[in-house]
């Protein structure tokens, strides 16, 4: 989009100068009559405009958008399908797109010499005095446990930045839940082994601890010890090992970031079939700057990982030249996202996270992004190949126009002659090539994948167009006669390019460029006083004829020598 913007842009400044001073010389310099040099400098102009080229971007997008919305995918701002579409790292968060996002707990175990009853009293009244809505909670409450009747004189609800919740009872101390080592600190090493334990086996462990003290603001109370351990397991979605492997196949760099422990992340992962989920690092131990850079290469899988951490690794993904997606559900992923290049955010999750992302999939399922891809893949792909067609005819008629201004010469087109051209050449190709399947990768910037194409064409016309009125001048041949053959050149070029941007050919690209061909045959041959077309003579054939095959020849020439320009700039 960018761009479209900028070739309008510069056509536009241009259109002014050329058309002034292409009038003047015809019409001032040449002595043209007044009606030929007006028609003259419009069928200049009016060739320079790639008209259609937005229309057709803006259909490509649009119908782009309803298929995904049929995949139950909402595309909110149109540019994020190309941008998804040229993802080379994709940041995952755990919960909501390898797992389903629902918890479930899979066994409770003591820590100290309270009863059963005791201690599901201290986690059914904390629960219900922080009254979290999250994963974790809702997998307690699914206990069913009876909720005593404590009084609560504080409570601090949970923060991804603390990795705790707590409350303190009148007459029962305080109760703490989450994050072993964020709760005990140095004193975690007393139960880290039973931790990592579970850990290894892909559950999720909180830790519910207790302190006589109270809570200070939000500030962890002295004296706690452990009370029992709360082993939880998130449910793997059924496609999340197919899905994984469609971006390890297509050469995406996966990155799973969460807050959990490493260990249970790393092993989830793997239940998911991520290769290199062993490949694991816990962030709280990334303190500068310079270590999140290094393991942002170095690391599948990312644990611990704190809101801003996130954003930071994000950030350092992009320095280093990525161009990175990430998907999240939940208000601490809601800066990372706005930060990526491409965000995607789950139904499920947040009204933050879905009100600053990009892309929201309605059904929550993880597997519907390979569907966006491709369809990025679909939509980019075939715009390069028609936008290529556009700017063949831009380009070729911005060149000649300045050379006609310098060749004593009248312009050889009329309007109504472009528009044969553009419709067998560009609009009805266009349009057709834009909307059929295409998955393959995209590779390289927009624009130098559509002069690749469309520059070798464009040159072609111009240089047999040079050669055209050079000879037919020289020759005497009239104005009709000279613009007939210069119609036929241009047409005949356009075609040829029309037959490039079919390769690989397959029964729907023969078919199109062979009716092309036969309109723009049947045109000449039958309306020609229609286009403004004399009948063809033996000496005009004698300059069309090799003129038709030296078309043939130079296109291939120039898109050999840009090809090699291009491999050396690669180098």
């Amino acid at each position: 989009m960018n761009w479209i913007n900028k070739i309008i842009k510069y056509i536009g400044f241009s259109i002014i100068p050329i058309g002034i001073l292409l009038f003047y010389k015809q019409y001032f310099l040449s002595g043209e009559p007044f009606k030929r040099a007006v028609v003259g400098t419009v069928a200049a102009l009016i060739g320079m405009i790639p008209e259609g080229l937005v229309l057709l971007t803006s259909v490509v997008l649009a119908v782009s958008v309803m298929r995904l919305a049929y995949h139950k995918a909402l595309v909110q701002e149109l540019y994020s399908i190309e941008t998804l579409a040229r993802v080379d790292t994709l940041c995952l968060d755990k919960t909501g797109t390898i797992t389903e996002g629902i918890m479930q707990v899979d066994a409770i175990l003591s820590l100290s010499e309270r009863t059963k009853k005791d201690t599901e009293n201290a986690i059914a009244a904390l629960v219900h005095a922080v009254n979290d809505e999250n994963p974790t909670a809702n997998a307690i409450r699914g206990l069913g446990l009876a909720t005593p009747a404590w009084e609560c004189t504080h409570k601090v609800a949970f923060s991804s930045a603390r990795k705790w919740s707590g409350a303190t009872f009148r007459s029962e101390g305080s109760y703490l839940l989450g994050a072993g080592e964020f709760i005990l600190k140095d004193d975690f090493s007393k139960i880290s082994a039973l931790v990592e334990e579970h850990s290894a086996l892909g559950q999720r462990v909180l830790l519910l601890a207790h302190s006589p003290d109270p809570i200070q603001g939000s500030e962890l109370p002295a004296n706690i010890e452990p009370v029992a351990l709360i082993l939880l397991s998130d449910k793997i979605r059924k496609n999340a090992k197919q899905t994984l492997s469609f971006f390890a196949d297509q050469g995406v760099d996966i990155k799973v970031i969460s807050g959990d422990n490493p260990v249970t992340v790393a092993n989830i992962a793997k239940k998911a079939g991520l290769k290199n989920a062993d490949n694991v690092i816990d962030a709280s131990l990334l303190l500068t700057k310079d270590d999140l850079k290094a393991a942002a290469e170095k690391y599948t899988v990312f644990g611990r990982v704190t809101p801003q951490q996130k954003l930071n690794l994000v950030k350092v993904l992009k320095d280093q030249g990525h161009t990175v997606a990430m998907t999240g559900d939940g208000v601490n992923d809601v800066l990372a996202l706005k930060e990526s290049d491409c965000s995607i955010a789950m139904a499920s999750g947040s009204d933050a996270s879905k009100t600053v992302s990009q892309v929201v999939l309605l059904d929550s399922d993880f597997a519907s992004m390979p569907r966006i891809v491709n369809e990025g893949r679909r939509s980019i792909n075939n715009l390069q190949r028609s936008a290529s067609l556009f700017l063949v005819k831009a380009i070729f008629s911005a060149i000649i126009a300045v050379l006609f201004i310098f060749v004593n010469c009248g312009y050889p087109f009329q309007p109504i002659q472009f528009t044969l051209i553009n419709a067998v050449t560009i609009g009805i190709p266009s349009f057709i090539l834009a909307l059929e399947p295409n998955r393959e990768r995209i590779q390289g910037s927009f624009m130098s994948n559509v002069m690749r194409k469309s520059l070798p064409g464009a040159l072609t016309m111009s240089t047999n167009m040079l050669f055209l009125v050079l000879i037919a001048c020289s020759l005497k041949f009239s104005h009709e006669q000279i613009s007939t053959m210069a119609v036929s050149v241009t047409g005949y070029t356009g075609l040829l390019t029309l037959f490039k941007v079919c390769i690989p050919f397959n029964i729907k690209h023969a078919v199109l460029f062979w009716l092309m061909t036969g309109i723009f045959v049947v045109a000449m041959l039958f309306f020609k006083p229609f286009f403004a077309l004399v009948d063809l003579t033996l000496p005009m054939l004698l300059i069309l004829v090799p003129l038709l095959l030296a078309a043939t020849s130079l296109m291939a020439l120039y898109y050999h020598m840009i090809e090699k320009v291009i491999m050396k700039k690669a180098k």
